[in-house]
């Protein structure tokens, strides 16, 4: 830290304080990284919304992964599970904007509309992005 230290000892000490106010926020939430703070507490995400496009309403393209198409990996515990690992390598090495995934239990109404269901219904995986390139290039890497 000696290296990157300014000149004036007064703007230290404001870097020293506001240093210390960031690692006083994340302490005091139950989060251990900041990647995890920033995806709890998403701006354009609603867990409480009615439909998948109120639960993304920052995001203007969904896009749903089918289950053929998810890799599968075995556990002790609950024999072959599928995970969307190498989808979020593959996102984050090439989606130039923001991008969320989530799984959500779901049923499909008369209309074909996804609706959150917690009791019944079956989980599916939902990437969201906020640029159409990105969902454009996902869906035909992974749909």
């Amino acid at each position: 830290m000696n290296n990157i230290r300014p000149k004036n000892p007064l703007h230290w000490i404001k870097y020293v304080y506001l240093e210390w106010q960031w690692d006083r926020v994340l302490k005091r939430s139950i989060h251990t990284t900041w990647e995890a703070y920033f995806r709890a507490n998403d701006p354009d995400f609603n867990y409480q919304g009615r439909t998948l496009r109120d639960q993304f309403h920052g995001y203007e393209y969904i896009a749903q992964v089918d289950y053929a198409k998810l890799p599968t990996r075995f556990n002790p515990l609950f024999g072959p599970i599928q995970y969307c690992d190498e989808m979020l390598e593959w996102c984050e090495k090439n989606c130039r904007r923001k991008y969320r995934n989530h799984w959500e239990r779901v049923i499909q109404d008369h209309a074909g509309q996804y609706l959150p269901n917690g009791i019944g219904g079956t989980d599916e995986l939902f990437f969201a992005f906020k640029d159409e390139r990105d969902y454009i290039m996902f869906t035909l890497r992974w749909s």
